[in-house]
């Protein structure tokens, strides 16, 4: 009798530290608001959506996509900001309930600006990311991760700096909140994004 209960306390245990881990099968949608700097020293407010996703090939690898679209329009013009970015991610488990995480992505950029009295600009080209990062569940329900990446597109370089929080509601349904910052060192310029998410895991 004592060796059953022990089995069945060490396989509530070993269930229970599953559950803990971050889950790396997941898709999102996201409300955001993104601000770009410009030469003026005026922003540009936009707001938009965006749909991510990643998805295990194995206990340690998963591929990743993202698209993030956003516009804003004004009695001068309009201004659309279209961004995706998709690879390959490999996790490992620090702890129980803790991954370190890094990426390989295929990342695009399109801007497309119009003045009705002057024209259209549009600036659309693509390169490659690289990033790191750590994903915690806190505790049973709260959720942080924090990833900064290396890009370079079109010769340029940048940084991307992501940051979000997740509260989980259920096993599968969850919410949470995100702040994302392109800093373009070679232009002076950074692109803030905060978003609202609702997160379904499976």
């Amino acid at each position: 009798m004592k060796k059953t209960i022990i089995a069945l306390a060490l396989i509530g245990t070993s269930t229970g530290a599953l559950a803990d881990s971050p889950n790396w099968d997941k898709i999102q949608a996201t409300y955001i608001e993104t601000d770009i700097e410009t030469p003026l020293d005026e922003d540009i407010s936009m707001d938009g959506y965006a749909v991510s996703g990643s998805l295990s090939l194995s206990d340690s690898v998963f591929v990743l996509a993202n698209f993030d679209s956003v516009g804003d329009e004004s009695d001068f013009g309009d201004v659309d900001l279209d961004s995706l970015n998709a690879g390959l991610g490999f996790n490992h488990g620090i702890t129980d309930s803790t991954d370190i995480f890094a990426t390989v992505t295929y990342e695009k950029i399109e801007l497309v600006g119009s003045i009705d009295a002057i024209g259209s600009e549009s600036f659309d080209e693509s390169g490659y990311g690289a990033g790191v990062g750590i994903r915690s569940m806190v505790t049973d329900f709260f959720e942080l991760s924090v990833k900064a990446d290396y890009l370079d597109i079109d010769d340029e370089n940048a940084i991307r700096y992501d940051a979000s929080a997740f509260f989980h509601l259920t096993k599968n349904l969850s919410l949470g909140v995100g702040y994302k910052l392109y800093d373009l060192d070679e232009i002076d310029q950074d692109i803030d994004t905060l978003g609202a998410s609702v997160r379904y895991s499976f």
